[in-house]
């Protein structure tokens, strides 16, 4: 007879559960995955895993809104740890391109079509994010001269946040055979280019050859 998964994490921390609940999913999908499938991947019971959430629906809108945070966590870090403004940026976008390129290709169909409430909650909370973000890195860049002055920060921050959108829908597109991590690198690099001085294009440039951003 088939035994239950040892019960490894029974005191783990919740925030630590949905951590690696969040990976499990992006790895293999959101719909292939049913509540047994993840609590033998965790290594718990089940019976352990209806403690934290109370269902699957439960689980994902968790798992979402802690992919959300990480974000906005990454994207604090990287404001106080960086030289200058595209420094910033481009944490931010090695953070992403990295999450994208690792995600199971039917993530965000299953989330659109099985789990709408949690799709819906995560594009609002990312698009609301960038939105104070994107606005207050391109003040920072006009102040020190890699962005132009005459760039409407709240303008050029819509510009982006329509421009995610399009990646989105491109990625969804059946005919579409550019990878969405490439599909975000190159939008997020398009948006610097487009706002960027003659002395901000020239770092971005340096730092892309630096990190091989392109292979």
């Amino acid at each position: 007879m088939e035994q239950p998964p040892a019960d490894t994490t029974a005191l783990e921390p919740k925030e630590s559960l949905i951590q690696r609940a969040t990976s499990v999913f992006m790895r293999l999908g959101v719909r292939a995955v049913n509540m047994a499938d993840l609590s033998s991947e965790l290594g718990i019971s089940k019976k352990t895993l209806y403690k934290y959430v109370s269902d699957k629906r439960d689980l994902i809108l968790q798992c979402m809104a802690w992919h959300c945070s990480q974000m906005e966590h990454v994207i604090e870090e990287a404001k106080s740890t960086s030289e200058n403004t595209i420094e910033a940026e481009l944490k931010l976008i090695r953070f992403i391109h990295q999450i994208a390129s690792d995600m199971h290709p039917s993530v965000l169909f299953d989330l659109n079509k099985y789990h709408p409430n949690a799709f819906r909650m995560v594009n609002e909370r990312r698009d609301e994010i960038l939105r104070g973000t994107m606005e207050e890195n391109i003040r920072r860049g006009q102040a020190e001269g890699l962005y132009r002055e005459d760039v409407n920060p709240e303008v050029a921050t819509r510009f982006l946040i329509s421009l995610s959108h399009e990646v989105r829908a491109i990625a969804e597109d059946p005919s579409n055979a550019t990878p969405l991590s490439q599909l975000y690198l190159e939008s997020a690099l398009y948006h610097i280019r487009a706002i960027a001085t003659a002395k901000g294009i020239a770092f971005l440039e340096e730092k892309i050859k630096e990190e091989n951003l392109f292979t």
